[in-house]
């Protein structure tokens, strides 16, 4: 997959709506220290770390990644970087990385208009040839950000985009934008949170995981080949 070597001229996508309603759930995976429908107001940095479709200093917005089934906000929250040793184990998740991580249920207090990036036509409504835009990996994601930005300017319109998620397809994987990290387009549904750092959570965790031949260790896993 390729990602073009210059963003296209504005105005040349023909993005492809797609609309959640009012009352819709989703799964999200978030920090202790922030609420389950507040968004990350946090701008990452333009090369390096944070998430496919983030906000960077050249276009700053709040952002929220969600999705329909909680075991896909898990596997792309956590297993995005993992892979297979090659000996026929499975994939190592380090504990550290779910210290102070909730995974918690909201809804859509409204209805909201996204950029459907869920099939090969509607990429290539946006001016993309093949997946790259939404199922590189995060090495990619510096350009990713990048394209985002631009697809956000040929659809002002949009609340966010969706996408099928490449590590749990064909189920799918949203982000949503605001101005701040409070908004109009999410609540928190009155249904607990799942601590995934205690017990109980490590558990149900390691339970959801298994069908996805990963585990839960306590060290770094090591460099490993596929994904």
């Amino acid at each position: 997959m390729a990602r073009g070597a210059r963003l296209p001229e504005k105005g040349t996508a023909n993005a492809r709506k797609v609309v959640r309603r009012a009352g819709e759930v989703f799964y999200r995976v978030h920090s202790r220290r922030r609420r389950a429908h507040h968004f990350n107001p946090e701008p990452q940095d333009h090369h390096f770390g944070g998430g496919r479709f983030d906000s960077t200093p050249n276009d700053s917005y709040a952002y929220l990644y969600a999705a329909p089934k909680p075991e896909t906000a898990i596997i792309e929250r956590f297993v995005r970087t993992l892979r297979f040793d090659g000996q026929g184990n499975h994939r190592v998740l380090p504990l550290k990385e779910l210290e102070g991580r909730l995974l918690s249920q909201v809804r859509l207090t409204r209805d909201v208009e996204l950029v459907s990036l869920c099939s090969i036509v509607h990429l290539n409504a946006v001016l993309q040839s093949d997946w790259w835009l939404v199922e590189s990996a995060p090495t990619e994601y510096a350009f990713t950000r990048r394209w985002g930005h631009w697809l956000r300017g040929e659809a002002d319109w949009a609340d966010g985009f969706v996408w099928r998620s490449r590590l749990d397809g064909p189920n799918e994987s949203l982000v949503l934008f605001g101005a701040a990290a409070e908004n109009d387009l999410l609540a928190e549904t009155g249904e607990p949170p799942r601590a995934l750092d205690d017990e109980d959570g490590l558990r149900w965790l390691a339970e959801t995981l298994e069908d996805y031949r990963v585990e839960i260790g306590t060290v770094d896993p090591a460099p490993g080949i596929g994904s």
